[in-house]
């Protein structure tokens, strides 16, 4: 009789505010998550890499958007094979525009151009890389890192 240990699959949700500074927060929970998941060293500094990006693109458009307290939701769900993340834009209410100041558009951030940019720096450092904007300026981004890559 042969016994096989399964690894049933656990997630873990971090919500930080739409705030660049909050960055290192989501570099140092993917770090942790990266170790539970039991990734290498490299494995371990590529994912701080993509989760960096991923936090970035969500913030800026954010930003861009002018989503009021807007926060981002970081998914970790580790498996038998690998971590995988979705990084997702959580909006709110638009922040009332001042008529002096020109309002960026969101359609800068979601255009095919900046989106392909986005998952080719993104597929460097993760795989199954899946990044989505809409128009009113919510983006979600899926990756994973396999143990054996």
């Amino acid at each position: 009789m042969q016994v096989m240990a399964t690894r049933t699959a656990e997630a873990t949700e971090l919500r930080i505010p739409a705030d660049p500074q909050y960055i290192v927060v989501a570099k140092r929970a993917a770090a942790g998550m990266a170790t539970v998941a039991g990734l290498g060293l490299e494995a371990l500094d590529e994912f701080n890499i993509a989760i960096a990006e991923a936090c970035e693109h969500t913030i800026r458009a954010a930003l861009a958007a002018g989503l009021a307290d807007a926060k981002v939701r970081i998914n970790f769900l580790v498996q038998e094979d690998a971590l995988r993340v979705e990084v997702r834009l959580l909006g709110s209410k638009p922040r009332p525009q001042v008529r002096s100041t020109p309002k960026l558009p969101s359609a800068t951030l979601a255009t095919a151009e900046a989106i392909d940019m986005a998952i080719s720096m993104l597929s460097c450092f993760a795989e199954d890389v899946d990044f989505q904007a809409a128009d009113d300026g919510l983006v979600r981004v899926r990756l994973a890192k396999y143990r054996w890559r």
